[in-house]
């Protein structure tokens, strides 16, 4: 039995694992190798898709499943394989994203199945996210994708375009079978009702490398604060919204301070 052997650290990503220049840290990475050499589980809760993540957490091991498209994928990074998706079934999600396409055409739209993002807004909108990921991006119209998996529908645009946007929704009732959730300041997205990091945190726990371990979960917005009610230890980190802020047990140091390593050494200390 190592010294972390008994803990699972899980880590949303933008604003809390990656520096505000979206890289992990030498001190991060130093102390996550520590972590994980010492028996430690440690996997990422994130937005992002499993080839834009992976490729920012090169030479860190991750030895338990992941959390994507904010809890509508549990992957399993080892093996390379999707070991629970949560879909946008039926037609109602399907006439939503048409009347967004068609009422607010200065949103960039997009539609995110397991393979591929599909910008189905009608002129050709650029997302400024594109510039710093790497998933592949498809323009092409909403009928043309109809049949396909979707994982979840996100839009991109001026902030108080997206509000009038959510209001609509709302009308629409989307509420009873989504949750959705500014990801960013210029984000908005939409996934199943079962979908978020704090329900994909419910299997992780049970899978069999993870039984028994107290569940350390780290986030910084509004999309993390449910994981981190879920965790036995939820932590915040010091650049987090007030609302996560509020919901953590631990309010610890920012994003650009090394949040991962100041967890870590929480633990060395006997303090969680």
């Amino acid at each position: 039995m190592g010294k972390y052997s008994n803990y699972v650290l899980i880590s949303d990503m933008d604003g809390t694992l990656l520096s505000s220049t979206r890289e992990v840290s030498q001190e991060n990475r130093e102390a996550l190798r520590r972590f994980t050499e010492g028996g430690g589980n440690f996997c990422v809760a994130t937005g992002r898709t499993p080839e834009d993540a992976l490729h920012l957490l090169q030479d860190i091991e991750i030895n338990t499943s992941c959390v994507f498209f904010n809890g509508a994928m549990l992957y399993d990074c080892r093996q390379g394989k999707i070991t629970r998706a949560v879909t946008l079934q039926g037609q109602k999600w399907r006439d939503f994203a048409a009347f967004v396409v068609e009422n607010f055409p200065e949103l960039c739209t997009q539609v995110f199945t397991a393979e591929v993002c599909y910008v189905v807004s009608r002129t050709k909108l650029d997302d400024p996210l594109w510039e710093r990921v790497t998933y592949g991006h498809v323009f092409c119209p909403l009928a043309e994708i109809m049949d396909k998996e979707w994982l979840k529908l996100m839009v991109h645009g001026e902030p108080a375009l997206i509000r009038q946007m959510v209001s609509e929704a709302k009308k629409m009732g989307m509420d009873e079978i989504s949750n959705n959730f500014f990801a960013a300041d210029v984000c908005y997205e939409f996934v199943d009702k079962e979908a978020s990091k704090g329900h994909m945190l419910k299997y992780l726990r049970q899978l069999p490398e993870n039984r028994g371990r107290k569940i350390i979960a780290q986030g910084d917005y509004g999309n993390d604060t449910f994981m981190l009610q879920m965790a036995d230890i939820g932590v915040a980190s010091g650049n987090a919204h007030e609302d996560t802020k509020a919901a953590a047990d631990i309010v610890g140091v920012t994003c650009d301070e090394h949040l991962a390593a100041y967890v870590i050494g929480l633990i060395d200390k006997g303090e969680i």
